[in-house]
């Protein structure tokens, strides 16, 4: 069966932000600023709201009401009854701090940002946040246990573009008279380097079983997936980034103890950090012919072959749990061109 609430009302995302920019000494302009989000209503699609809470129930169990007795959906039908609800809730907040300069002097344009943020949902299930997870919709107090960060979350971000003009040749520091063949060969180059830092992404964890004895039609993309059990007081993190190498502490989570949910929060880890650095060569060779020209890239895409680790497997109690074992990046790639223009 399908429902949808009677007063079902329209997403509604607000955004807003507010910068401060001051220049500083060597033509740098610094932008500080914040920059924050809000979605109410977001559509939540095929949630279970027929789901009965554990059958051992007591005060301050998960899932069960506030007295401690067992919750039972008000449907007085067995059917599964899949909802299409204005439910989903997500927050947006960051710090965002820019540096910029220009220095036609010098031939060097740089371009640095950082931003730190946090993006929350409660367990959207339609693809706009995290996906392979456990929402323990619509059970007592749901909103606050599947409330967590989303899959598109990411603490920390860096980004950096540098691009510099080499002092080499006519007009330059060095070379000014230097012939024209010397001067077509070096110079005019041209320097540019792309890095990017960022953070991992979340990781949402669940269980190789449920033995709650609950069923949500629709955690982990329709599997009915329960959540682990936290170990209060133990690092979830060992580490060791490699491929085929533990990357979570498979210590820190467990199964939960049989006919209960999980207590770890929706989301609880975060994946391995991305580090990429990309390079490139230009040259712009002038023609004695009129509006014609020849520009020559040799580009190097992830320069120092750093490898990006994928997300550490998720399942506790099932194989390799926590281990890294895919990459989400190429290799390094060297990309030559040569391009006329007339």
């Amino acid at each position: 069966m399908y429902y949808q609430p009677r007063n079902f009302k329209i997403g509604k995302v607000q955004q807003f932000n507010v910068n401060v920019e001051r220049q500083l000494p060597g033509n740098v302009v610094l932008t500080v600023g914040y920059a924050g989000a809000r979605g109410n209503h977001v559509l939540v699609a095929g949630n279970d709201i027929n789901t009965a809470g554990p059958a051992n129930c007591a005060v301050g169990v998960i899932g069960c009401n506030p007295n401690g007795t067992q919750y039972i959906p008000p449907f007085a039908v067995a059917n599964t009854v899949l909802v299409f609800g204005d439910y989903g809730k997500t927050t947006y907040d960051s710090l965002q701090i820019k540096a910029e300069t220009k220095t036609p002097r010098y031939g060097l344009y740089a371009l640095i940002g950082y931003t730190y943020s946090h993006t929350y949902d409660n367990g959207l299930s339609d693809g706009l946040g995290s996906l392979l997870s456990a929402p323990y919709f619509p059970l007592p107090n749901w909103s606050n246990l599947d409330w967590g960060l989303s899959q598109i979350n990411l603490n920390n971000s860096f980004t950096a573009s540098v691009i510099y003009d080499l002092p080499f040749g006519r007009g330059k520091k060095f070379g000014s008279n230097w012939s024209n063949v010397t001067n077509s060969l070096l110079g005019g180059w041209q320097l540019t380097v792309i890095q990017k830092i960022t953070s991992g992404f979340p990781d949402p964890l669940v269980t190789s079983v449920n033995s709650s004895g609950v069923t949500f039609s629709n955690g982990g993309n329709g599997n009915n997936y329960n959540r682990p059990d936290r170990v209060p007081g133990c690092n979830p993190y060992v580490g060791n980034h490699g491929p085929q190498q533990q990357y979570i502490n498979s210590a820190c989570f467990v199964l939960p103890a049989k006919g209960f949910l999980g207590n770890a929060p929706r989301v609880p880890v975060n994946g391995p950090d991305f580090v990429n650095t990309d390079f490139s060569l230009i040259k712009q060779f002038a023609l004695p012919w009129e509006n014609m020209g020849l520009n020559f890239r040799a580009e190097f895409f992830n320069l120092f072959n750093h490898a990006q680790f994928g997300l550490p497997l998720n399942v506790v109690g099932g194989p390799g749990f926590g281990q890294v074992t895919s990459t989400v990046n190429n290799a390094r790639n060297v990309q030559l061109g040569l391009k006329l223009t007339f």
